[in-house]
């Protein structure tokens, strides 16, 4: 992966649900390399582990990093997501997350 590539993690949340996907940033070119995920209909940490084990050019920094950073947006979201306050705060914590909000 060149030096300025790196991934990103996507989120869509809603009062029943998170939604998360990865792209891949190069330069000003985002690249989606997984779909989006739903917790908790599916286990999407697990889902974005595999998907990203299937990318054998990213580095495991990488994708160490950016599971992590899923691990945190699903453990606060669980704990918080229905209370709006929290939202504006998971968003602080996440500045580089790109977020959709749902109303449902």
């Amino acid at each position: 992966m060149a030096e300025s590539a790196k991934l990103k993690l996507n989120a869509i949340w809603g009062k029943t649900f998170l939604g998360l996907a990865i792209e891949q940033v190069i330069g000003n070119y985002n690249f989606p390399i997984t779909p989006y995920y739903f917790w908790p209909r599916t286990e999407a940490w697990k889902q974005l582990k595999l998907e990203l084990e299937l990318k054998t050019w990213i580095p495991q920094e990488e994708k160490i990093r950016i599971l992590n950073s899923a691990t945190k947006l699903i453990n606060l979201c669980m704990q918080e997501y229905q209370n709006k306050e929290s939202i504006e705060n998971i968003k602080d914590c996440f500045k580089e997350l790109n977020q959709v909000e749902s109303s449902n």
